[in-house]
């Protein structure tokens, strides 16, 4: 013997771990996987969220049949209370701000957008909702079937 300790036994086989090399792969793989999930993850975030949007418009259309039940015409503005408004505050969440675009004695058509500083704003394809008075929905850039499902 040369006078030094073999860690391994003495023989090199029997040595068990990895090499430095091996760990790193294997750290480089599971970032790749963590920054795939994250973004899937994000995307599906954003669409889950326009249901504050199609929700704020379905309850402002609601509250707009009533208003024209108790008024005789359809509101101008979501607030302040009737009868100078809806008495509507916007969305749930606050990730959309709703505004009545036109209403008069022929119907009303409410447009959501994303709030400013909402993270809405990054939902590219879903960037405007629209419902009117006859429950039309429209979406802008993406059509309707992409945004309101």
């Amino acid at each position: 013997m040369n006078g030094r300790l073999n860690p391994c036994g003495g023989r090199r086989a029997s040595c068990a771990g990895f090499s430095l090399l091996e760990i790193m792969i294997v750290v480089v793989i599971a970032s790749l996987l963590a920054t795939l999930a994250q973004a899937s993850w994000w995307s599906q975030v954003l669409r889950v969220r326009r249901i504050d949007a199609t929700a704020g418009l379905l309850q402002a259309a609601a509250a707009q049949e009533s208003y024209l039940v108790r008024e005789g015409r359809y509101a101008e503005r979501l607030v302040p209370d009737p009868p100078d408004g809806l008495g509507f505050p916007g969305t749930r969440h606050g990730w959309y701000r709703l505004e009545i675009e036109r209403a008069d004695d022929d119907g009303f058509l409410i447009v959501a957008v994303p709030a400013v500083g909402s993270v809405q704003n990054n939902d590219e394809p879903c960037q405007q909702f629209s419902l009117d008075h006859l429950g039309r929905r429209a979406s802008t850039p993406a059509p309707p079937e992409v945004c309101w499902r």
